[in-house]
């Protein structure tokens, strides 16, 4: 054995594996909160699609315990944290593109209180009918982001010159994060209008030009300090921008330390998760399993925004052919827009999908074939 394999096969333990399991790491919510830090909730939207048609919060702010509220006429800066392309929005006032967009803020003296506070608002609302999955999009042509298409090769020429062919239909469900430590961020008042973030982020360098500019300030007027990010998985690495700005917004309003953490449910309720995919494919194949051609749709549902959908299905369609050689393939990709939470990054950032469709063809040829996939 060398060196360099000594060096790969000597097991090393995680640096906090045993604070890990004795309980001793500290995450954001361990942190000593300062003398009179307020704790947020948020109010978000009870529908999927529609308008606003009036938002009264006069019972939210006379509820125990509360010290404020934001809403979008609240962000001095930009009304977006979108880490790619606009249209990722802290607040609405007006359009709902989806159920749990948020509406408004509010900080109150305890966490008990701000939660109940948030429920005695009064929204009313126009419903419209929204568009939820995939097939819908598709026949809507609802999408988010440009159709892609990716060709090599004849494809048709290939399908129909081959002996044997399938045609199919695929399904792959999406997946919720479901993260150590849920969305979490502390936000303190310094001098000189500075701002101290702790927050659960896989991205502290965007999280502080982000809220910099929700709040219109310099970049260096905001700190931000992550010790540990729980898991993150992807799902931290944009939507933890929204409560690092929502806590920052009421810490900046009120003067006051700031603390937004979301119960579990809650958070599956407002963040995105893995896009789920739907695939149509052609295949044509030898009789010993050689794919000469390969057609594939392929959509995916990105919710109400882009967030970095574009990557993610740009990845999908890369790792369509995995560890294949297919002389000859036609890729069309939709982005889908619906009136669901956008769904974002996720540990394989759409490899699994693409990945996930080419061994389903593999697998149907060799049923097809009565041979053994893995040969």
């Amino acid at each position: 054995m060398n060196n360099f394999d000594k060096i790969f096969s000597t097991e090393m333990p995680h640096e906090s594996a045993e604070k890990h399991v004795t309980g001793l790491a500290k995450y954001t919510d361990d942190i000593i909160e300062p003398k009179g830090t307020l704790h947020a909730a948020i109010g978000w939207s009870k529908i999927s699609k529609g308008k606003i048609i009036k938002l009264d919060l006069r019972d939210v702010l006379k509820s125990e315990g509360v010290c404020g509220i934001v809403t979008e006429k609240d962000i001095p800066g930009i009304n977006d944290v979108g880490p790619v392309f606009k249209g990722d929005y802290i607040f609405t006032s007006k359009k709902v593109e989806y159920f749990g967009q948020p509406i408004f803020a509010v900080a109150a003296k305890s966490i008990d209180l701000a939660r109940k506070a948030v429920l005695k608002a009064k929204i009313k609302y126009r419903k419209e009918k929204p568009i939820v999955n995939i097939k819908e999009a598709l026949k809507n042509k609802s999408y988010i982001l440009k159709t892609r298409k990716l060709t090599t090769g004849d494809s048709k020429n290939a399908i129909n010159k081959s002996k044997n062919k399938l045609t199919g239909e695929l399904e792959l469900g999406g997946q919720d994060h479901f993260y150590l430590e849920g969305q979490i961020s502390l936000t303190i008042p310094k001098e000189d209008d500075s701002l101290k973030i702790y927050t659960s982020t896989q991205h502290p360098s965007e999280t502080q030009q982000i809220v910099a500019k929700v709040l219109k300030q310099n970049f260096n007027s905001i700190d931000v300090n992550v010790r540990r990010i729980g898991g993150g998985f992807g799902g931290k690495e944009t939507q933890s921008f929204l409560f690092a700005a929502i806590s920052a917004l009421l810490a900046k309003k009120l003067n006051k330390p700031v603390k937004l953490r979301l119960d579990r449910d809650e958070d599956m309720i407002i963040t995105g998760k893995r896009h789920d995919f739907y695939f149509k494919y052609e295949v044509g194949f030898s009789e010993n399993g050689k794919i000469n051609g390969l057609e594939v749709m392929m959509a995916s549902r990105c919710g109400y925004s882009a967030d970095l959908s574009g990557a993610v299905n740009d990845r999908a369609v890369y790792n369509i052919d995995n560890a294949y050689l297919i002389p000859n393939i036609k890729i069309i990709s939709h982005r889908c827009k619906t009136n669901t939470v956008s769904n974002t990054a996720f540990r394989g950032f759409g490899a699994p999908q693409g990945s996930f469709c080419i061994e389903s063809i593999i697998d149907n040829i060799a049923n097809y074939l009565n041979i053994d996939p893995y040969k």
